[in-house]
């Protein structure tokens, strides 16, 4: 029987699974031949390896930790909208914040989710097993990935839901719009936070909160 998992384990498995995702450089022309009916979850599943062994390198010190994660975001940020997932996270609030506030958010949000499920993940070692189940079209374009994040005591499903990422902006060939950890989306989950700490100590006081959690998980 499926378990639900506590929410800093259902997104260490998330991110376990986006975080697997490589950037493709070049895309390959479609033909009858090689056209597949699943190419969004052939795309998550694409060298899922190259990333597990980045994470599971010795860290001796801290810049080789620095080099590993540098390389690691650089396949992660491809793929991940964070400045739409930003944008989503604020809500209401977004339309309130000056150009500069607002990139400054954006990096802030990136590093905290970037920084703190690398660490999750690298404690999490290799005992999960991701099993994709099914894909659909989307309305506005893009794919729906379904799949099942298992260990030996538990399971959790998710939801993934990528558009078409534009390769001459360097975007991975599908990019993540949000993801669904058991019927929660990752960005309405974020929303609900940072509404709170907004609707308590501003905007301001928000930046203050990431900027002292990124310095505690880099």
């Amino acid at each position: 029987m499926r378990r639900l998992l506590p929410q800093t384990i259902i997104t260490s498995l998330l991110i376990l699974s986006v975080c697997s995702i490589p950037l493709i450089t070049q895309a390959v022309p479609p033909t009858k031949a090689n056209q597949s009916k699943t190419p969004a979850t052939d795309f998550l599943k694409s060298q899922v390896a190259t990333v597990l062994q980045l994470t599971a390198l010795a860290i001796p010190n801290a810049k080789t930790k620095q080099e590993i994660d540098t390389k690691l975001l650089g396949l992660i940020k491809p793929m991940m909208d964070f400045p739409a997932m930003s944008q989503a996270s604020l809500g209401k609030h977004w339309a309130k914040q000056s150009a500069k506030q607002r990139e400054r958010f954006i990096n802030l949000f990136q590093e905290l989710v970037f920084h703190s499920y690398m660490k999750k993940i690298r404690t999490a070692k290799n005992d999960t097993e991701i099993t994709y189940e099914d894909e659909s079209g989307r309305d506005q374009g893009g794919a729906e990935v379904e799949a099942i994040a298992a260990t030996k005591k538990v399971e959790v499903e998710l939801r993934f839901l990528l558009r078409v990422g534009d390769l001459k902006k360097s975007e991975s060939q599908f990019v993540a719009e949000d993801i669904v950890i058991d019927e929660v989306s990752l960005v309405n989950n974020y929303r609900e936070e940072f509404n709170k700490i907004i609707t308590k100590e501003g905007f301001d006081g928000l930046i203050k909160k990431m900027e002292k959690q990124v310095q505690k998980v880099r």
